[in-house]
């Protein structure tokens, strides 16, 4: 069955990457400055996170109907220098079901990859942070437990203040609060309310201070809203709205990070028949 389900995904990627995306629509306060469309296999290892250490981009892709994970490497280009599957190990996979990794961030010459796992069919219980070296993409052998009363549907994404020595994540649907992390020990410091309550979080980058979540939006019309949080006292801000065309798109994780073309952010976009997007955007 797995083989079955495998093959008609793999053509479903394949006819959708034929077919091409379609039109973007944008806030007038900012620019799509440029749109990539990753090639099928490729995608299979970007359709999910996204991070920038300013020499590379980092991807995580997650296929759960056939437990396929894994991560890849980019130049700022965006052309792929490696690709390495079943990155959650199977200590991970046997004990807690875990095989679904999130938005991801890096630091440090470590990537930092929210893993959830459901063992027993009552939902994404188990949640980790597993860190993996940047140069080769191998699991380091540290992780953090990451369960708790805060997070009991998953750990759907995760985002990193270098300046300041935080890791934030939150509750995937609905989001009331940020839960802030010791980056260095991952110690829980406090849940940080929201001024309002925000939905279907898939992924997080701090930038100059600020907090910015990636919106999806389950129904078409895909409105696809990148907001802007303040950490300190929670405040809500909508940054920019992205209009996806209107079929099986589920936006993902969202890199805030300035390149010489002059986009600043950096989406990763998963649609069904399509495979993985990427769009860089520039504040006009």
């Amino acid at each position: 069955m797995e083989k079955i389900t495998a093959f008609f995904t793999s053509l479903a990627l394949i006819f959708g990457y034929i077919l091409g995306f379609g039109t973007v629509g944008v806030s007038d306060s900012h620019t799509l400055v440029k749109k990539q469309k990753l090639s099928p296999v490729v995608s299979m290892y970007s359709a999910q996170g996204l991070c920038c250490d300013g020499e590379y981009f980092y991807t995580s892709g997650s296929m759960t109907a056939v437990n396929f994970t894994g991560l890849a490497k980019f130049d700022l280009g965006m052309n792929c220098k490696k690709m390495k599957s079943g990155r959650v190990p199977a200590e991970f996979h046997d004990k807690y079901g875990s095989n679904h990794i999130g938005g991801i961030d890096c630091a440090d010459g470590f990537i930092y990859a929210p893993v959830e796992g459901d063992i027993d069919g009552e939902g994404y219980l188990y949640n980790f942070i597993l860190l993996y070296d940047c140069e080769t993409l191998e699991y380091t052998g540290t992780y953090y437990d990451m369960t708790s009363e805060y997070l009991d549907d998953g750990i759907p994404w995760c985002a990193v203040d270098r300046e300041n020595g935080f890791l934030y994540t939150s509750k995937f649907n609905p989001v009331d609060e940020l839960l802030q992390y010791d980056l260095k020990t991952m110690t829980f410091i406090k849940a940080i309310s929201l001024s309002e309550q925000i939905h279907r979080i898939q992924g997080g980058s701090v930038y100059d201070g600020i907090l910015y979540l990636s919106y999806d939006c389950k129904d078409p019309p895909t409105e696809e809203v990148i907001y802007a949080v303040n950490p300190e006292s929670g405040e809500v801000k909508t940054e920019f709205v992205r209009t996806l065309p209107n079929y099986d798109n589920e936006a993902e994780d969202v890199c805030v990070y300035p390149l010489p073309d002059g986009s600043l952010f950096h989406t990763v976009d998963y649609d069904k028949l399509i495979c993985a997007n990427i769009m860089h955007f520039a504040k006009k």
